[in-house]
């Protein structure tokens, strides 16, 4: 457990932590304070550090680039230029493009476990106050897909968990249901009994339809808006229905429709 105290102004938050040290974010970068010799000093941009240095004065090129930097008193029985050495190391081996603004050194091997463990209570503090100590993984875009005349012209069919029926994708924003399509019955439940979110909008959407569904079938075509309200309808959604569609051959309207 680490004991802090925190203090927040308009430019900076101020971080005391367990009586080892002070912990400072700058978010106005053009109104800096002096700076004292036994600082580290950490640049950032967003949330990943772009540089660390130590006992020297602030990079102004660096700076230009970051949006906001963090300086940290370092006690005096951690040795600064190793610490700052030691954060660039377990950055880099995160796979962040961390630079050192400082003549970089092997650390002793006497003063590896205190610099280690100063840095891992470091990385503690600054991902709880939003920063980074690994490459943030970016999220895979959203696969976007393509109505044209062409795949109106092709029959889709689907055979998933229980519901079986045909699809003929007419319009960018009309899917049309044949007559005929079994619907799967048994409800999927969360694991504490409960309806979750797409069976509830499963059974709403049947619901409208009521009027062309008997015994668990289809009795006329239905117009959906979507893959996805195609697979809400007929199996509770659960799984990509883009590649559930298949043509006659197993090729799926996601080989057919999504944009590379």
């Amino acid at each position: 457990m680490i004991k802090v105290a925190v203090e927040i102004d308009q430019q900076t938050t101020s971080i005391h932590f367990d009586e080892q040290g002070l912990m400072v974010i700058h978010r106005e970068l053009t109104k800096l304070p002096s700076l004292p010799k036994d600082q580290l000093i950490l640049y950032f941009q967003g949330r990943e550090a772009q540089a660390v240095d130590y006992g020297q004065a602030f990079d102004k090129k660096v700076l230009k680039k970051a949006d906001s930097l963090v300086t940290i008193s370092v006690p005096w029985d951690v040795e600064g230029r190793d610490l700052a050495q030691q954060m660039l190391e377990a950055w880099q081996k995160n796979a962040l493009k961390t630079t050192g603004l400082f003549e970089e050194h092997k650390i002793a091997a006497n003063h590896y476990p205190v610099v280690a463990k100063y840095q891992e209570l470091l990385f503690t503090l600054l991902t709880t106050f939003g920063y980074e100590n690994q490459k943030i993984k970016a999220k895979p875009a959203k696969a976007q897909h393509r109505w044209s005349k062409k795949v109106s012209e092709i029959p889709f069919y689907i055979d998933y968990n229980g519901a079986k029926g045909e699809v003929i994708w007419q319009k960018r924003n009309e899917m049309r249901l044949l007559a005929g399509a079994t619907l799967t019955q048994e409800m999927p439940l969360n694991k504490d009994g409960s309806i979750g979110f797409s069976a509830r909008l499963t059974e709403k959407l049947r619901a409208d339809y009521a009027d062309k569904i008997s015994e668990g079938k289809t009795t006329e075509d239905i117009i959906l808006k979507s893959v996805n309200e195609v697979g809400i309808f007929l199996y509770y959604a659960g799984t990509n229905g883009w590649l559930v569609l298949k043509d006659k051959n197993g090729k799926t309207i996601d080989d057919y429709t999504v944009v590379k």
